[in-house]
């Protein structure tokens, strides 16, 4: 869970007493703009595995609004939160087949393949961070607007 802090909360305050559907308008704009720096960011910091064809990974880096003040953004890979949090040291087994291979390459690993791990690669999270800047000019400008329209 990563935390937000917005600036000028009293004002965003004040202004749903007064006029709830301009501060719900206003700072909805804010995370509409928001949501779409984001995820422009996410999908240049996704990593992607050239070797093996990729993409896949940042194909699936999607944008959800789910109401006019929630949005998320994530990835719909199965394997995205691997990337993201790293694994450690594991062991594979062959389960439907005799032994582990990787067809593409026709490499044959055997039945039992002791994983040494993956490092992270936390790539939301940098998205977010390198996001931060324009999050906040977004909602500093939209709270500046908010605190016009009430007085």
């Amino acid at each position: 869970m990563l935390k937000v802090e917005i600036k000028g909360f009293d004002t965003i305050v004040k202004g749903l007493i007064k006029s709830p559907e301009v501060v719900v308008r206003e700072l909805g704009i804010a995370l509409g703009k928001s949501m779409v720096v984001t995820h422009n960011q996410a999908l240049k910091e996704a990593p992607v595995n050239k070797a093996g064809g990729g993409g896949n990974l940042r194909q699936n880096i999607k944008q959800n609004r789910i109401n006019k003040l929630k949005g998320e953004i994530d990835s719909k890979a199965k394997y995205s939160g691997f990337v993201h949090e790293g694994t450690r040291p594991h062991i594979i087994r062959a389960r439907r087949k005799k032994v582990l291979a990787n067809r593409r390459t026709g490499q044959i690993f055997g039945k039992v393949v002791r994983h040494p791990g993956t490092k992270a690669n936390p790539y939301m999270k940098r998205a977010l961070k390198k996001s931060e800047g324009r999050i906040n000019t977004f909602f500093e400008r939209a709270t500046i607007k908010i605190a016009k329209i009430i007085k």
